[in-house]
């Protein structure tokens, strides 16, 4: 129901949010002091990142973006120029080329964006129903930021949450910023 919802979305208003969404971020102190940043090629109706990527590596940010292996594990890589390091790679998804880019130490990011169906006011997130951000995030030991982008189409009160779930931090909409760690 929530990724209908996020599809329904005409792309110039899409775009529209995903830039606002952006702005907030960047305006945050969080986004100004990280220098480590993992962040994903948007794919489909997801808020989009590809102007962020740029700014980001403008301002000289180490970006990272995951690339899924055939375990569908994220194995993060850094990236110098999107639009010569990516390729489509796990269900089309444009991922960091392994011949351009280098595998990055996991416990040494500071703050990680990540996409999602759905998000709810207490961090839980809906992903695509592979695990695959979970199992990444369980791995982490230094636990950096973790931020969800998403419509505020896809905010709902409560979404189902286990023990395998990774919460977010903040979850950025083009309405608000949600802490969800108070």
């Amino acid at each position: 129901m929530l990724l209908a919802k996020r599809n329904q979305l005409e792309p110039e208003k899409r775009k529209e949010k995903s830039l606002y969404i952006q702005t907030q971020l960047i305006k945050t102190k969080i986004w100004q002091k990280a220098k480590t940043i993992m962040l994903y090629a948007s794919f489909q109706s997801e808020v989009e990142t590809h102007d962020l990527i740029l700014k980001a590596l403008d301002k000289k940010k180490y970006v990272l973006l995951p690339r899924v292996n055939a375990h569908k594990e994220i194995i993060p890589y850094s990236i110098q120029d999107p639009n010569f390091d990516l390729a489509p790679g796990y269900a089309g998804i444009l991922e960091p080329l392994p011949e351009r880019c280098i595998v990055w130490d996991i416990d040494n990011i500071d703050l990680i964006i990540i996409p999602g169906c759905g998000f709810d006011l207490k961090g839980g997130r809906l992903g695509y129903g592979l695990g695959c951000y979970d199992r990444f995030l369980r791995k982490i030991k230094n636990s950096p930021l973790k931020i969800g982008f998403a419509f505020e189409i896809c905010i709902v009160p409560s979404l189902p949450f286990t023990s395998r779930d990774i919460k977010m931090d903040i979850v950025i909409t083009e309405q608000r910023i949600i802490y969800c760690y108070l």
